[in-house]
């Protein structure tokens, strides 16, 4: 997903009251993790080997924390259960309807 996309998807999520608190790059690599998820058989559990490949080590540790405190992450075994299922939804939808969603998002904000 090209990063245009995943800022404007940051920014829809900062709006949100369960994520305003939350710093951009947790949020950043939640979008991220999600996108990454979404091609795999289970679209809402982000293993930990897949987490690390997103970002370094300590970056994606802080946005994991980050994202359990508010209850949008939940540890499982081996790597986390995404409880955003609206983000996991809008983002398993067909390629170019999820880009105009975001466009139109971006343009708006």
């Amino acid at each position: 997903m090209r990063d245009s996309v995943v800022f404007a998807q940051v920014k829809s999520l900062q709006q949100r009251r369960e994520s305003a608190d939350l710093s951009a790059s947790a949020l950043e690599i939640h979008v991220r993790a999600v996108v990454d998820s979404a091609r795999s058989p289970y679209p809402a559990f982000v293993a930990d080997a897949r987490l690390d490949a997103i970002a370094p080590g300590p970056v994606t540790t802080m946005a994991a924390l980050e994202l359990c405190l508010v209850g949008l992450w939940y540890r499982a075994s081996g790597g986390y259960v995404i409880a955003d299922l609206d983000l996991v939804e809008r983002i398993s939808e067909p390629t170019g309807r999820r880009w105009l969603r975001a466009v139109v998002t971006y343009l708006r904000g």
